[in-house]
């Protein structure tokens, strides 16, 4: 059956044991604030070429940016603590971005990272919710990625 397009209501982020293969221990991170991103860029390399008006581009290694995470914060929850903790520790963990395609989460994709929690934020003020965001640096490339359900 063909998928239909995808909509950020139906996001789901769970962080597990980093490791060489797949997490089996993800839990789900609750309380996502913002849509969190994710991709690849690649390195555009510029190159000179003699008696030409124009230089030539070249693509080199890739490198997957930055995944901002931003929850409504809630203290004594025991995922956003586990967050804080991997900041405060520097280890690695696993991230598993899952996209649904409705809100009965049977059928979509998702992505799955090893990452560093390698800064946090706290903001609101007196009219908004706290919120805090982790700055999760992807390390390497994808883990894996697939269609759900997985078979």
């Amino acid at each position: 059956m063909a998928m239909d397009i995808f909509s950020g209501a139906n996001l789901v982020v769970e962080l597990g044991t980093a490791g060489a293969t797949v997490a089996t221990d993800f839990k789900q991170v609750p309380e996502v604030a913002a849509f969190t991103t994710s991709g690849f860029e690649s390195t555009v390399i510029d190159v000179v070429t003699f008696n030409s008006k124009y230089n030539r581009k070249l693509l080199g290694t890739k490198s997957i940016p930055d995944i901002e995470l931003k929850v409504n914060f809630i203290p004594d929850n025991e995922m956003h603590e586990k967050l804080e903790q991997l900041a405060a520790d520097q280890k690695r963990c696993q991230v598993r971005l899952s996209y649904f395609e409705d809100e009965t989460h049977t059928t979509g994709f998702y992505v799955v990272y090893t990452c560093f929690v390698s800064s946090t934020t706290l903001g609101g003020n007196k009219d908004e919710t706290i919120t805090k965001t982790f700055n999760l640096a992807v390390d390497g490339g994808e883990v894996k990625s697939g269609i759900l359900p997985e078979a």
